[in-house]
């Protein structure tokens, strides 16, 4: 099987879901015999399967697309795999090769999509406490709203309407892609973790009867749709009644000076640390220093962020949104509640500080959820599977190696 696998990240330059996963898939596919190449934008020098467009983030679509022409000059793939809506100019000059019968064209072409852009441009509004306004957006995501919401939107349609086979993370992005894109022939795979990242040590596991406090984590990027604000309403009313509780969070984001902001206003004062973005090494300590993680989302595709934390034995806080209840098994492996409802989310917070045989019972849940289900090598299995079914004999490994 000769593959083209085209993917905005991959590590260590870029460390994603997305990018794991690509990278699992290149090299598990070279270790079994298969011609695999990585189209991206920062090649590590020591990957043999990497190949690098260089420049920035904006420019990489152009810049994928004729690196992708030279490449089908020299060699010849039977599939091509797309990731993410930024690589809407590799499907269209595979599908003009298609049209001119050329030999790129007869590759296979599969591609996925995170998210529907449609639904991400509808959740940049403001976040509601019942009928408090505790967020609203910032410029910058006016303008992502505005301008490069739709583009990613009409980008998606293309690559949903030309691909051969198009990849959800969950249930719910798959009807979000057929109805906004007409996306035919969508398959749900959901998005995995490299187990390896995080270590679970049942001594050490959440929920010890000596804590002195316990501690409520947040990983990932601070933007509106986020809904971090509803989780500080609910983080001050919850300290009225347990003194013994502080929230960390951590991520950068349009939102981090505006919910630092709403803190102060809060008088959280110490029992709230916002650390920025932190460095892989530092954000997987805190999940093994932390007793619950909490994501208050108004909208999401499939957080890998949920799956690194239960890997890490914490049982979630988080809403009936999107992929989530997918991931997170109410009542099992954490528990779930309302958007926008810091009343709500208080009450699920306020169960778990306050029971930590329940913690640890739902961390030792979801960590087994994890590898049951979610692991890097649970969803290549997957990717290959549907691959090797669009193939066919043509999926059988071939002779030379890159």
């Amino acid at each position: 099987m000769r593959v083209l696998i085209v993917s905005n990240t991959y590590p260590p330059a870029d460390i994603s879901g997305v990018g794991a996963l690509v990278w699992e898939l290149a090299h598990r596919l070279g270790a079994n015999g298969h011609r695999v190449r990585v189209l991206t934008r920062r090649a590590p020098a020591d990957d043999p399967y990497a190949v690098g467009t260089g420049g920035g983030k904006m420019g990489y679509p152009f810049r994928a697309a004729l690196r992708f022409l030279s490449l089908a000059k020299r060699e010849r793939y039977d599939l091509v795999h797309v990731h993410e809506s930024d690589g809407v100019f590799v499907v269209l000059v595979w599908w003009l090769c298609k049209i001119l019968r050329l030999e790129v064209g007869r590759a296979r072409l599969v591609s996925t999509l995170q998210v529907s852009y449609r639904q991400e441009r509808l959740s940049v509004r403001p976040i509601k406490d019942g009928t408090e306004v505790v967020s609203t957006p910032t410029t910058d995501e006016r303008i992502f709203a505005w301008l490069r919401a739709p583009a990613h939107a009409l980008f998606g349609r293309v690559i949903a309407r030309l691909s051969e086979a198009l990849v959800a993370p969950s249930r719910v992005t798959r009807t979000e892609l057929v109805t906004d894109y007409g996306g035919r022939d969508v398959f749900v795979i959901e998005n995995g973790i490299d187990p390896s990242i995080v270590t679970y040590d049942d001594d050490l596991a959440t929920g010890g009867e000596d804590a002195v406090s316990v501690t409520i984590l947040y990983v990932g990027r601070l933007r509106t749709r986020k809904a971090v604000a509803v989780l500080l309403t609910a983080f001050q009313r919850l300290r009225a009644e347990a003194q013994n509780v502080e929230l960390v969070v951590i991520g950068g984001g349009e939102q981090l000076d505006e919910l630092r902001q709403r803190s102060r206003k809060l008088r959280l004062g110490e029992s709230c640390r916002f650390l920025g973005p932190l460095p892989r090494s530092e954000v997987v300590e805190w999940y093994h220093r932390a007793d619950i993680y909490c994501l208050p989302s108004i909208y999401e595709g499939f957080p890998v962020a949920i799956l690194e934390a239960m890997a890490a034995g914490l049982p979630v806080v988080s809403t009936t949104v999107s992929g989530i209840p997918e991931a997170v098994a109410h009542g099992e492996t954490g528990l779930l509640v309302p958007p926008e409802d810091a009343a709500s989310l208080q009450e699920a917070l306020r169960h778990l500080v306050g029971d930590s045989a329940e913690r640890r019972s739902m961390g030792l849940a979801g960590r087994r959820r994890v590898l049951d289900r979610f692991t890097i090598d649970v969803i290549a299995q997957r990717y290959l599977a549907l691959w090797h079914n669009l193939l066919g004999p043509a999926a059988e490994p071939v002779t030379e190696h890159t």
